[in-house]
């Protein structure tokens, strides 16, 4: 009994109760923190963002293949407790993530390519859709092929007439997989749908290659576009023309005679303009005119083009 009552009061047995007071309260605070740790995690708002048309980076050897038969855009759905770094993924100039499929080690064939999601910033969570990509892969190839000019005759009005089609360059290369090149019949510079052709047009138009068919394939085509030149043909019919006296008539004479070489002109334009046109108005200026002379007279209409241009006329005094 001595023996326990003096361990009672040594100095081991305070440092022992010390040590368990402290481990239960060491425990005890753990408990709480972790509690109140949940509580936060649930309290804590949850902020999304939806990224339409990112592009999808395939990996694979240029040099060797080429690739074909997928589409490179994705939608990616981010998440994230910190509003501030889901702002920086959103933005193209601060997003630290990019979309990755791997053809590193990948053979020829078609294959389904995983798409993922790399260096997304700490702390936001990714999902891509689609989650994989069918690609195609071959030995790339090139072929030089001749530029052929098409023009959609739904272009043109009525009463407009193509007159001539011409590019800057008329051959250009191909680099696509042998079998795509395989099929290609001609390289095709299409004129854009949504242009009117009631005009001559120049512009740049991106080329196509194309089978036998008409179908469009995929392939690299160098160069990308070319410069097109369109002729148009506008509406046109002839008219007579008519001498018109201006100018200053001397005492002397009564009146002239025009003797006009060419007696009927080609005009062209918009047919809603050539409808009101019946007969040209050649203006003759009679200013000091006191014998028989002959004199070159322009003629131009407003809103047509006239052939010729430029008519001669045999100008006649009339003696009172």
């Amino acid at each position: 009994m001595r023996q326990i009552k003096n361990f009672s009061y040594s100095k081991s047995f305070y440092i022992l109760v010390s040590l368990l007071f402290a481990l239960i309260l060491f425990f005890n605070a753990n408990s709480i923190q972790l509690k109140n740790s949940g509580k936060s995690t649930q309290n804590m708002q949850t902020y999304s963002v939806t990224l339409q048309d990112i592009p999808i980076q395939v990996k694979y050897d240029s040099d060797k293949y080429f690739i074909s038969g997928f589409d490179n855009l994705a939608t990616v759905y981010l998440s994230s407790y910190n509003q501030v770094r889901l702002d920086a993924e959103k933005s193209k100039d601060t997003r630290s993530f990019t979309l990755i499929a791997d053809l590193s080690n990948a053979k020829e064939g078609t294959m389904d390519v995983p798409v993922r999601i790399q260096e997304l910033a700490s702390g936001v969570n990714g999902q891509v859709d689609p989650s994989s990509i069918t690609i195609t892969i071959e030995k790339k190839s090139s072929k030089t092929f001749p530029i052929t000019t098409r023009v959609d005759e739904k272009l043109i009005p009525d009463g407009y007439k193509l007159s001539s089609v011409s590019t800057d360059k008329d051959k250009a290369t191909i680099v696509s997989g042998a079998d795509i090149i395989s099929k290609i019949d001609h390289i095709q510079a299409s004129v854009p749908s949504d242009i009117i052709l009631d005009d001559n047009y120049k512009g740049k138009v991106t080329l196509q290659a194309v089978d036998k068919a008409g179908k469009i394939l995929p392939a690299a085509i160098k160069p990308e576009s070319v410069n097109i030149d369109i002729k148009i043909k506008k509406p046109e019919k002839e008219v007579p023309v008519v001498g018109k006296i201006t100018g200053d008539i001397d005492s002397k004479f009564s009146g002239f005679n025009f003797d006009i070489e060419t007696k009927n002109v080609t005009i062209s334009g918009d047919p809603t303009v050539l409808n009101g046109i019946s007969q040209i108005s050649l203006p003759i200026d009679v200013t000091e005119v006191t014998k028989e002379k002959t004199i070159e007279v322009p003629v131009s209409a407003d809103d047509v083009l006239i052939e010729p241009s430029v008519v001669k006329v045999k100008v006649t005094p009339i003696k009172k």
